[in-house]
């Protein structure tokens, strides 16, 4: 991680590429979860399927190019407020945040790669991103269980950054406020 003392906000590509990346992530967990909750024998049970996996593959590109860029772009130095522990605690959940990001974009699309009713995911009419893998309903349930299991670590884990960065922007003092870094 590369830090530079002086910086006071992160880079405009980190800002946008972090807040793209939210609202697209922070909207498939609520479709996701809204889909999951619908009867199995509903006729319209899977109509929001195939924007899900679309907006899924967007995620999933913004995620990759996050990483890059997170890795080797600069970062400013921790906020002047913070204790080492909140500092250490913030660090941990951001790096879970990734794992997460990571986790479940992937395994959303191995997920419909191994399924064994569609092929590919329809990227809205305009083209198709092809299956990677073999269909396989044995890997298709290890796969929606990975997807399920990191959208719920994802809502706890972004519940605990949201917590921290409210904690510091109305609780803490000035140089404690981390958002003001990221807007």
């Amino acid at each position: 991680m590369n830090i530079s003392e002086t910086m006071e906000k992160y880079s405009k590509p980190m800002r946008f590429l972090h807040w793209s990346t939210a609202m697209i992530i922070m909207t498939l967990l609520a479709v996701g979860f809204y889909m999951a909750g619908i009867d199995p024998d509903a006729s319209d049970k899977y109509d929001l399927y195939p924007l899900h996996k679309a907006f899924g593959m967007i995620a999933l590109l913004l995620v990759m190019i996050r990483l890059p860029v997170r890795a080797k772009g600069k970062v400013p130095a921790p906020a002047a407020g913070l204790q080492k522990w909140e500092h250490n605690l913030s660090h941990l959940v951001h790096i879970g945040l990734y794992l997460a990001m990571v986790s479940m974009t992937v395994s959303g699309y191995f997920m419909n790669s191994t399924y064994q009713y569609v092929s590919g995911v329809d990227m809205f009419g305009l083209f198709s991103v092809p299956d990677i893998t073999a269909k396989s309903e044995y890997w298709n349930g290890i796969c929606h269980e990975i997807h399920s299991f990191t959208a719920w670590a994802f809502l706890v884990l972004l519940s605990l950054h949201l917590a921290g960065v409210a904690k510091h922007r109305l609780l803490d003092d000035k140089e404690s406020d981390v958002l003001k870094r990221m807007i």
